[in-house]
């Protein structure tokens, strides 16, 4: 019918097409990180000393943007797999998703090599929370529209919006702290995602865990 969006199904051409172009944006922008890394003159490799000092601060960057490119191809990839179809909507949610991907190196060059500026610091940021918040609206809008190959419970709702809180709030965070503090306090604060996101995770698990028992009772 005229009105009903178009699905490409899981198992057909079109959604392995459209897979492999999300995971080839993904690998495109893991290999250009690598570019940021460009100081090849003699002097800053005559010693490691001299490596450390004229790239140091771009292979921090580097190292940065790996995982996080890394860890949104991860996300990305189990959620779009586990899809029973997608449609134009998702399709152009995902796109929306890769623009965030692209600019990473991008902004990874400017906050390695202009450490003292905290524009390139606050730009990085706010990309990074906008992707991150975009993957989550892909999540729920394949949720709602019945596309997802699980539907997601009352419960597993609200852990996945109280998960895609901190990584946001401690990036954009960051920010006023660029200015106020300098880049480099900036970047230390987004370390604690490393230990907030597996508190996260662990109370996410126990709080499903003691769910299910009663959700069992409560169908039979």
């Amino acid at each position: 019918m005229r009105g009903m969006a178009k699905q490409f199904e899981h198992d057909g051409l079109e959604f392995a097409r459209a897979v492999t172009f999300f995971d080839a944006i993904f690998a495109f922008s893991v290999t250009l990180l690598i570019t940021t890394v460009d100081d090849f003159s003699p002097a800053s490799w005559s010693s490691l000393q001299a490596l450390a000092d004229s790239n140091g601060p771009s292979l921090l960057a580097f190292a940065i943007s790996f995982v996080v490119v890394v860890s949104f191809w991860r996300a990305n990839h189990q959620t779009v797999t586990a899809f029973t179809a997608l449609d134009s909507r998702l399709i152009t949610l995902n796109c929306m998703v890769m623009f965030g991907v692209v600019l990473i190196p991008f902004t990874t060059e400017a906050m390695g090599k202009l450490t003292d500026e905290p524009l390139p610091t606050a730009i990085y940021a706010a990309v990074i929370s906008a992707t991150y918040l975009m993957e989550a609206v892909v999540v729920f809008v394949a949720d709602s529209s019945g596309l997802n190959n699980h539907k997601m419970t009352p419960l597993e709702r609200k852990w996945e919006l109280i998960e895609s809180v901190p990584l946001p709030l401690i990036f954009l965070g960051s920010i006023p702290v660029a200015y106020l503090f300098g880049p480099g306090n900036a970047q230390r604060c987004w370390i604690l995602l490393a230990v907030l996101m597996p508190i996260l995770g662990t109370l996410h698990r126990k709080s499903v865990t003691r769910a299910e028992p009663g959700a069992a009772a409560g169908d039979s």
